[in-house]
């Protein structure tokens, strides 16, 4: 009717356009809101003491957005637009709305196809990851990080010889014990998940190194209380086991049983060679005198968990690296800056400390799922929004156009029932094929997904039923309500 008025298709075009674009600048606008919450929650996700975020400060990050608002607006509205002003003004004026007749389009439907394909792909990504995370945070870790600080000195340059080191390591530990909420203290030479190897040499054992990998970690007599890791057999560290005195040792169970398989651990003689310090051979016999649970040292995955403990005073006093301090009370963080200030004070000259909740150490294992959960959970719900959204507008437009058919198939007789399941089976053939391409999809990307997940197929049947019947009926509710 506005062409048959006398507008040029031109100016007809311009205003599908304009409309277009308004919505899409609308729509772009809201998106940028909703991205600067996301990017504040995700900044959190992957650094936990947080860090100020603002997408309105970034304008090329803002630029890219519109262009890409402007370039969807112009894509989807310049093709209806043109495709309406070059049809038959005489043949439309007369059908008018007695029409009654739809015509297909294959851009339509492939477009529902695409939608309805990426939904189920992300989908996967999601229950995947989050199955993923959830397996590594069920893992026994045989330790208990959530109540402990830990504490990295840093004496800015001041320099000490190997004595004023071991002075100062002790008289910081007896600070740290001293401090009010401080159960147990402890000092190591590294943190978890840093590994520490040497080479090893076990009597009637060809080569250790064959076994598996043999970690291992020193630390003073406290440090199993302050990790609250258990003690299976024998005893732990104690203050006379120093430079001088008998070399004791306690290994893991793990290590136990595929050391001396059916015997007893106690008493059984190790040998170390650390770097320059000579070769496993020609080193002294370290006995055992303790084992304890196995604990995940090197990465929370370790499997199996072949770790050895060495007293710190009696092998390398002067290699101490950080404290560990078991506290009273849950609330770490909100001690955390008073133990800073007091432990500060203890530093020689300028220097000063680090202090961080351990757990803090041990989430950063799993934040790989964590992040993978979050953003595929995020990114498949956007992707089911769209495409829902997308089968909704499509299958009201076509009830639209069909209206005058549906009325005829009603006045002959169709019970109201068969009108709509005629309607929702006509889209979910589109539907189930689309589905089925993102199932496809997520197969076929499984190889490179397979690595990023933890105890979790890639091609985990259930999960492929999951998703493939939320997204039918989503799709079925979306078809129903038109």
């Amino acid at each position: 009717v506005r062409l048959a008025i006398g507008p040029r298709r031109a100016r007809l075009v311009g205003q599908f356009a304009i409309e277009g674009l308004l919505l899409a600048l609308v729509g772009a606008g809201c998106g940028v809101v909703i991205a600067q919450w996301g990017g504040i929650a995700i900044r959190r996700l992957l650094l936990p003491e947080g860090s100020p975020f603002s997408l309105f400060e970034d304008w090329r990050t803002l630029s890219f957005a519109m262009l890409c608002a402007v370039s969807a607006a112009m894509l989807t509205t310049l093709g209806p637009a043109l495709i309406a002003a070059r049809s038959n003004l005489a043949g439309a004026l007369k059908a008018g709305a007695r029409e009654g007749t739809f015509h297909r389009s294959r851009a339509r439907t492939s477009l529902l196809v695409m939608q309805a394909a990426l939904s189920p792909l992300l989908l996967v990504g999601a229950v995947l990851f989050v199955s993923s995370f959830t397996n590594a945070r069920g893992i026994p870790l045989g330790y208990d990080a959530r109540p402990v600080l830990e504490v990295i000195p840093d004496v800015r340059g001041h320099r000490m010889d190997s004595a004023g080191s071991i002075a100062f390591a002790r008289r910081l530990l007896a600070t740290a014990q001293a401090l009010p909420g401080v159960e147990h203290a402890a000092r190591v030479n590294s943190g978890l998940f840093r590994t520490n190897t040497a080479e090893l040499r076990v009597a009637g054992i060809d080569s250790v190194e064959a076994l598996g990998r043999f970690n291992f970690q020193l630390a003073s007599p406290d440090y199993f209380n302050v990790m609250r890791i258990p003690l299976l057999r024998g005893r732990v560290f104690t203050d006379g086991d120093r430079d001088g005195t008998a070399r004791v040792a306690l290994v893991s169970e793990a290590m136990a049983q595929v050391l001396w398989p059916g015997r007893e651990p106690l008493g059984q003689c190790i040998q170390m060679g650390f770097g320059d310090r000579g070769r496993a051979a020609e080193a002294p016999c370290t006995a055992v005198v303790g084992v304890v649970a196995n604990t995940a040292q090197q990465n929370i995955s370790d499997d199996p968990r072949f770790m050895y403990y060495l007293p710190l005073d009696q092998t390398a006093p002067d290699q101490f690296s950080r404290l560990l301090l078991r506290l009273s009370t849950s609330d770490v963080r909100g001690v955390m800056e008073d133990i800073r200030r007091r432990l500060t004070r203890a530093m020689p000259g300028d220097g000063f400390v680090v202090v961080r909740p351990l757990q803090e150490v041990v989430d950063d294992q799993s934040r790989t799922w964590r992040l993978g959960a979050t953003l595929f959970v995020a990114f498949g719900g956007l992707a089911l929004v769209v495409a829902l959204v997308g089968l909704y507008g499509v299958i009201s437009y076509t009830v639209s156009q069909r209206m005058h058919e549906l009325g005829v198939r009603v006045a002959l007789g169709a019970r109201t029932a068969d009108v709509v399941v005629m309607v929702i089976g006509q889209g979910f053939r589109v539907a189930a094929t689309g589905v089925a391409a993102g199932l496809a999809l997520a197969l076929i990307a499984a190889p490179w997904v397979q690595p990023l997940l933890f105890e979790e197929s890639a091609r985990n049947p259930v999960t492929y039923s999951i998703v493939a019947v939320t997204m039918l009926l989503a799709a079925v509710a979306a078809r129903a309500a038109p």
